[in-house]
């Protein structure tokens, strides 16, 4: 989603607390190594006192907020109903922040960092493949003005251990409080990688046991088990000395509320978090004693769920199944209640878009209550977008009388637009009409044409999906797209070189090391193989058809440096145009990194074969991997111009 067509007001009151002695900074200790802080494997060779009045970096132009967490943090894809309130983050924030969301379903505090998530696991065979981060883990590029936001509690929860199945690899014990009602945070120590907990061994099958040990292998020799003696309190305070220790923020998140009502409210108990919330009361009680941020979700998500009622909360609520999928909201409507579509009935944890952005927004309001970030933390109030320009929840594609129903229930809580005022369609119509007839479009003016065409077209996505049918002449708009397009193909200047990468001749196989041409480098590793496969395609460019009969699979995220990548040089500024496509049925990305491995650009993977381009304007190395799951390469065509 775009921002520049996603920019919404913060409106109601913040409840970001910055815990433990005002909130203020009074020293600096500066870790310099990259790797996790002693306190992972020892109670603290760095006191507690040290790390927990480190000064907060100042911000700058360059800062990047990384989230750390589980499934309602995580991005999903724009044809999922389900969402995770990370990847509408950014939405409310400037474009000088960046929001790098690692989150990802399943994850409690112990395997996030088992899997090699929050810092590389060094003895790892490591054969996950995952694409958030570009699928590095966050501390290889963290630094130092960066935030690290920590939200983790559903998949620790072993209050319920009926559960048995994710005893594993995801539940964390939260230990007994003392008189005082607080809970340990107790030290884990590593445990090999060749046993499985006595609480998940006394139940499970022989076939569940030899599962759970394959899977555990991928940690390394040793890993952090269940019964290591680390408690909830303990992991999470490993995030927030890794993040110190980088000269980063870190920012405690309390988990999102669960859907389970009692006479109007919500409840805790088993798999809810534990009685009376316990696992949440944890959170802010390290909070409190670690001197460190704390944006109370819960609390805030809470309150939405209840003053909605349940009628209302179960609309921002994700389907079951959640595989479901269709465009949002239209096909949403149509799937709820429906048996017949494959409805089974709400989910009690996972939010929809609606859900998710409103999560969202109370996360950007608790930024941006600014009396909270004392001391020499950074405040956010420049750089929360507070005007708004248009009024969308989220991509203004649910409609005017769900969101209406929700938010006629807030009191003093008010998301979005005040007013509640939609753009008006009929300046849309107007606007369209005057483009005129595409008998107007020369090869004088198409150029300028093209920059009509595109405002028309920023005006018709800020409309609420309920005004858009109204626009009935939309399709004069494609007719003057693709009269443009064919001045620009008529008036493309033609390469003075072309550069032509093709891998029909190459040996088919699986390969586990890199494979070396005159003009290119496909690189592999043990574990993290490629495969070179013959298969037909064919895709157009730049008006003929190119047919290739091999193809490259990447099979997964690309750890550049490292692996499931290609790799070719660049004599100049020059386009780089890749034919591929998506191994599955979802759109996936390919990325396009420089010698450095900084982002240069991106190339689309749809399910069927295409071509897209990127430019770039020095010589150098460049690099092209999957930035999630399998992508198919066909071709790679550099061309440079005068």
């Amino acid at each position: 989603m775009k921002k520049s067509s996603i920019i919404l007001a913060v409106l109601f009151a913040g409840v970001l607390v910055s815990c433990g002695n005002n909130g203020n900074t009074t020293s600096s200790v500066t870790p310099t190594t990259s790797n996790p802080p002693t306190s992972q494997t020892t109670s603290s060779a760095t006191t507690t006192s040290e790390l927990s009045t480190m000064s907060s970096p100042i911000f700058n132009k360059a800062t990047t907020i990384y989230l750390a967490g589980d499934s309602t943090v995580k991005t999903y894809n724009d044809n999922q109903y389900i969402a995770g309130w990370g990847q509408y983050l950014d939405l409310f924030l400037d474009e000088d922040v960046k929001v790098v969301n690692a989150a990802n379903g399943g994850r409690s505090s112990r395997s996030f960092i088992n899997e090699g998530r929050l810092y590389d696991i060094e003895d790892s065979s490591f054969s996950y493949t995952f694409s958030q981060n570009e699928g590095n883990s966050i501390g290889d590029v963290i630094k130092e003005g960066d935030f690290l936001f920590i939200q983790f509690g559903h998949n620790d929860d072993a209050s319920k251990l009926s559960n048995y199945s994710t005893i594993y690899d995801r539940m964390v014990p939260l230990g007994e409080k003392d008189a005082n009602g607080i809970y340990p945070t107790t030290p884990a120590t590593k445990s090999s990688t060749s046993s499985l907990p006595e609480a998940y061994t006394k139940v499970a099958s022989d076939s569940e046991e030899a599962k759970a040990l394959s899977e555990i292998k991928k940690y390394g020799s040793e890993y952090y088990a269940y019964d290591s003696g680390g408690t909830y309190k303990w992991y999470l305070k490993q995030y927030i000395d890794f993040a110190r220790s980088h000269k980063a923020t870190p920012v405690l998140i309390t988990p999102v509320a669960r859907v389970k009502f009692s006479n109007g409210e919500i409840i805790g108990g088993a798999g809810l978090h534990g009685e009376n919330f316990a696992y949440v009361e944890a959170v802010r009680q390290l909070a409190n004693e670690e001197n460190c941020l704390l944006i109370d979700l819960f609390k805030a998500s809470k309150e939405i769920l209840e003053t909605t009622t349940q009628t209302y909360a179960n609309y921002m609520m994700a389907l079951k199944p959640n595989e479901l999928q269709g465009n949002w909201p239209a096909g949403y409507d149509e799937i709820y209640g429906n048996a017949e579509l494959g409805y089974t009935g709400i989910e009690a944890t996972h939010y929809n878009k609606y859900g998710a952005f409103l999560q969202a927004a109370k996360v950007a309001e608790e930024m941006l209550d600014n009396s909270k970030w004392e001391g020499e933390y950074f405040s956010f109030k420049d750089f929360i977008n507070v005007e708004p320009k248009s009024y969308i929840d989220p991509s203004n594609l649910i409609g005017k009388s769900i969101v209406s129903s929700v938010e006629n229930l807030f009191d003093s809580v008010n998301v979005t637009n005040p007013n509640r005022v939609y753009p008006d369609p009929n300046k849309v119509v107007e606007a369209i009409t005057a483009l005129g007839s595409v008998d107007s479009i020369t090869n004088d003016n198409y150029l300028q044409h093209k920059e009509k065409v595109e405002a028309v077209k920023d005006l018709y996505s800020v409309l609420n999906i309920d005004d858009r049918s109204s626009v009935t002449n939309y399709g004069i708009i494609e007719e003057h797209e693709n009269k443009i397009k064919e001045f620009e193909d008529a008036n493309r200047v033609e390469p003075i070189k072309v550069e032509t990468y093709l891998f029909d001749d190459l040996d088919t196989g699986s390969f586990e090391t890199n494979i070396e041409i005159d003009t290119y480098t496909i690189y592999a590793a043990s574990g993290k193989n490629i495969e070179v496969k013959q298969g037909k395609a064919s895709a157009t460019f730049r008006g003929e058809v190119v047919e290739t009969t091999s193809y490259v699979s990447l099979r997964g995220s690309a750890k550049f440096g490292q692996y499931r990548y290609i790799g070719f040089e660049v004599e100049g500024a020059c386009t780089i145009s890749v034919m591929c496509r998506s191994s599955g049925d979802s759109a996936r990305t390919l990325n396009l990194v420089d010698s450095t491995y900084s982002s240069v650009g991106s190339f689309n993977a749809d399910a069927v074969a295409t071509f897209t381009s990127v430019d770039v304007d020095a010589a150098g190395t460049y690099y092209i991997g999957s930035a999630g799951s399998g992508i198919y390469v066909y071709t790679i065509i550099v061309e440079y111009y005068e």
